[in-house]
Order: structure tokens, then sequence, then C-alpha cells
């Protein structure tokens, strides 16, 4: 009886550590690449992550460089597997680069000239050999790391095509040069906390500067983190940076009928989906989707007006036929209800027709349809 018991104690240690070796695998996130810089004069680690899809395929990918990688690089990756999922963003490739303490400061401060310089005949050289790019760039920097983002659009404004900086300092006495500066063909977005005193001065002059002057060509964000401190501001600014360069990639979407009334309504719309197939090659039509949208914000603030006036806007017959064919005969019926709602029966009764002519044996639809008819009667 002792022997098997010891032997049935050996065979459950022996599956317990066994599963415990099979469960245990590396989680490596990216490649870690070391560039001998001539520039810098040393050996530079440079983390790069490729998008899910880079090794069966041959698309060219958009490239996101992140100053101090040793702190942002992981999160950055994170926000792009995000956005990857819901389609938020086009795929890009991210390129932490490690900047060690203390000599970060010295890097970024002093010897920003040199460390720009690296950037662009090093490292950006070396991405755009080694893997599929195309040539469209971004940068984000914190603290000192967006100074460095900041002084790099002011001496080399063509070198990326958008500027994240996050809580950027010191930069008071750079921002005096936008004075000289008449074009500036790039993006730029920029945050700070209020609670971040020196730092938030120098935020307000750049904000101040640009509201009041007209750079041809620069498009520009400032976001104020109220709840955020000077040790936090680097993750909702990445977050948002990234999100406001890519602002037309998602498809066309509308959740509040003010918002939509306040941008410019339908001008709006087709405006968006025009500029989203210049910038990404999507079609310069509204998808269905983005059609059913706009008539359910409509809907949403019971506002039968603007329902009827942007149905009607859509070409109602051929947009309710649409639906029909796509698969989205809950969106007719959802009309139909808003028309009942509203005392609109006979319209109501038309289109529970229209969904009768797919599922005639419905009870639901041919019983909403004899309680629309009763309502007329009465």
């Amino acid at each position: 009886m002792k022997k098997a018991t010891v032997v049935f104690i050996i065979c459950y240690l022996s599956g317990i550590f066994g599963i415990a070796q099979n469960n245990h695998t590396n989680n490596i996130v990216g490649t870690n690449h070391y560039i001998k810089s001539k520039v810098l004069n040393e050996e530079r680690q440079i983390q790069i992550y490729l998008p899910p899809h880079y090794k069966n395929s041959e698309e060219k990918y958009p490239v996101l460089y992140v100053l101090d990688g040793q702190r942002f690089f992981l999160y950055a990756v994170s926000l792009s597997q995000t956005f990857n999922q819901f389609q938020l963003t086009p795929d890009f490739i991210v390129v932490g680069i490690n900047t060690d303490y203390p000599k970060r400061f010295q890097d970024l401060g002093d010897g920003k000239e040199r460390f720009i310089e690296f950037l662009e005949n090093e490292l950006t050289e070396y991405i755009d050999l080694n893997f599929r790019t195309n040539d469209e760039n971004l940068i984000f920097g914190w603290e000192y790391g967006a100074s460095m983002v900041f002084n790099t659009m002011l001496s080399t404004p063509t070198l990326f095509d958008g500027h994240i900086m996050a809580s950027g300092y010191p930069i008071i006495d750079s921002i005096d040069k936008l004075n000289d500066v008449s074009t500036l063909h790039t993006n730029l977005y920029f945050s700070v906390s209020p609670d971040e005193y020196d730092v938030k001065h120098s935020a307000i002059k750049l904000d101040s500067l640009l509201s009041q002057k007209h750079i041809k060509g620069l498009h520009w964000s400032f976001l104020n983190l109220e709840i955020e401190q000077h040790q936090s501001t680097a993750y909702p600014t990445l977050y948002h940076g990234i999100r406001n360069h890519f602002q037309f990639y998602p498809e066309f979407e509308t959740n509040k009928l003010q918002n939509f009334v306040n941008a410019g309504g339908m001008d709006y719309a087709n405006h968006y989906v025009v500029e989203r197939a210049r910038r990404h090659g999507f079609s310069p039509e509204l998808s269905l989707w983005s059609k059913f949208t706009i008539i359910r914000c409509a809907m949403r603030a019971e506002d039968f007006y603007h329902f009827e006036t942007l149905i009607n806007n859509l070409h109602k017959t051929e947009f309710l036929n649409d639906l029909m064919n796509g698969n989205m005969e809950y969106a007719v019926y959802n009309f139909a209800n808003f028309y009942e709602k509203h005392k609109h029966f006979k319209e109501a009764i038309a289109l529970y027709d229209l969904l009768l002519k797919k599922y005639p044996h419905s009870e639901i639809l041919l019983k909403k349809k004899a309680i629309a008819i009763n309502q007329i009667k009465e």
C-alpha cells in the first residue's frame, strides 16, 4: 500500500512538473539591433517591431520612431496592436531608440545637433534600407525627448511627417525660431499637464504663437492633460498623437447628432471619405455602415426632422435596398420602429413590407405590420 502511494505521488509530481515545463515560453517583442554610429562614436541599441503580416506580405509600412525606447517601446507596440485590431490606423513599424541615463540628457540636450545627424544620416537610412517602409515617418518624445522632436522639426522639417511631443522641455527658447518660419509641411501634436510648472509655460507659449501666426502647411494640435502628471503625460499623448496623425484612416462613423451637425453634416462626411481615399487608398464613397451611423445618430437624438432629412439625402430607396442586400436588415427594422414611434405609420408599413419580401413568414414582422395598420385605422 505504501509502495503504491509513493508511486502515485511520484507520478503526480512528475505530471505537475511536466506541465509546468511545457507551459513556459519566452515572451519576445521585436528584435534588438546594434548600430555602430560614426556620428555618435558608439554602438547604439535599437528595438524594432514589425507588424503581424510583415513577413507574409510585400506591403510597405509607415514607421514610428520612439525616443527613450527603453521606457516607451513596449507601450508603442501595444498601441500598434490595439489600433490594428480596431482598424484605427494602418499597421506601422515601431523603432525604439534607447537612451541611457544620465547620458540621455547630453544626447537630447546639448548634443542634439549630433543626435539629429544620427537620426537623419544613420538610423532612418538603416531602417529604410533593411525594411519595407513607405516614406511616412513619425517621431515621438517625452520631456527631453520631446525637446529633441521639436528641434528636429525646426532643423530638418522633412525628415518626419508627424512630430508628437509630450511635456516638451527645454524648448522655450527654440519656440522663437518659429517667428522666422513661413512654411512647414508637417504635423505637430504636443501636450502638457497643468501641474508641470516650467514645462507648462513652454507649451502655453508654443500654443499662443501657433494660434496667432499662420504657418503654411503646418497642421498642429495641443492637448491639455488635466488629470495627468509629468511622469504620465507620455502615454495619452502617444495614443492621441498617433490617432491624430492617422485621423482619416478609420471608416467614417458618427455617434452624436449635434457633433455631426456642428462638424458640417453631410459635407463633413463626404469630405472625410474623399480625404481618406486620398491618403490611404480607400473608396471615396460613404460605406453602407457609415451611412447607417449617420441615420442612427438622428434616431439616438430622437430627432425626426434630421432622420428624415438625412435618409432622403442618402437617396432613401436605393439606401434601403442596399441595406437589405448587404445583410443589414436590422437597420431597416430599426428605421421602421422609429417611423412607428413618431407616428409615421405608412412609412413604417412600407419598410415592414420590404422586410417581408425577404422574410415572408416572420411572425414578428407580420405582427408589427398589423399593429401599424390598426394605428392608421384608429
